[in-house]
């Protein structure tokens, strides 16, 4: 009877145990694949919680634990360009994977910005989740076929979330008129949102830096006439020229971080805020 309760507790170790080793860039990724896979997938996220990706430099631990990961997710914006030859370098065997197949990028609107670089906040849309999520399910079910039911289980009752809160943004978007779908950020995060929801983005951010005196009063005079009520900033990003431009407007400064891993708070954020537009 012993032994019967040895292997018994062997055996619920092992369907407990991670069946796969997935890494990811961000947090919000990190959220997408833990829906999918649970207890049953292992995530190593690269840029922890609260770390700027822009400014991100990979430590030891992170490091030790992506040399153990068999699928790297990349979106292909670039923005792990710069780290990820390192990450390789501990595990040359890592297969990596696009996560993005399917969408379209857009350039970073952060007030005449000079590179060009793609726009990596892919996540800030839902219809741009929903087709990453159809690209990870497809691949933890190429590489855990075992897996295959629970994994379609766990991206159904997930869609049906998205579906709803995307349908919200939606409904929202085709009551408000024109003149009031305008938005201001400070750092140009919600692109996509903008682009699929149809809003329109302010950016006050020039070329990754504050705007400059004249810059800034341009945004205060385009602000005004988008007749902005609430500017969005996240955490980490400074609030100087936000709050001066909300004073000129006598505007709310609201902060979200939609780099958190519960990246759809900051987009229901988002959507409380725009909803209230008077």
């Amino acid at each position: 009877m012993k032994y019967f309760f040895l292997i018994l507790s062997l055996a619920s170790t092992l369907l407990a145990s991670p069946v796969l080793t997935v890494a990811v860039t961000l947090q919000p990724y990190a959220k997408m694949l833990s829906r999918l896979g649970k207890d049953r997938i292992e995530i190593v996220v690269l840029v922890p919680e609260g770390s700027d990706p822009h400014t991100f430099e990979p430590k030891p631990g992170t490091l030790k634990d992506f040399s153990k990961a068999e699928i790297y997710f990349t979106d292909s914006s670039g923005l792990d360009k710069n780290w990820l030859p390192r990450f390789k370098g501990v595990n040359s065997k890592v297969k990596i994977l696009a996560l993005d197949s399917g969408i379209q990028f857009e350039s970073l609107d952060d007030h005449h910005h000079e590179s060009e670089a793609l726009d990596p906040h892919l996540w800030v849309s839902l219809k741009n989740v929903q087709i990453i999520l159809k690209n990870m399910l497809a691949v933890l079910m190429q590489y855990d076929p075992q897996g295959e039911n629970f994994y379609l289980e766990n991206f159904n009752t997930y869609m049906e979330e998205l579906v709803s809160l995307s349908d919200s943004i939606e409904s929202l978007s085709k009551k408000l008129p024109e003149e009031k779908k305008t938005f201001m950020v400070f750092h140009p995060s919600f692109g996509y949102f903008a682009r699929d929801y149809g809003f329109k983005q302010l950016c006050i951010e020039a070329n990754g830096k504050e705007p400059k005196p004249k810059d800034l009063q341009h945004l205060i005079q385009e602000a005004k006439k988008s007749k902005i009520q609430s500017i969005f900033i996240m955490p980490n990003f400074s609030k100087r020229s936000a709050e001066m431009i909300a004073k000129s407007l006598n505007a709310n400064v609201v902060t979200l971080n939609p780099l958190a891993y519960d990246f759809e708070k900051a987009i229901k954020i988002l959507l409380e805020t725009l909803s209230k537009v008077q």
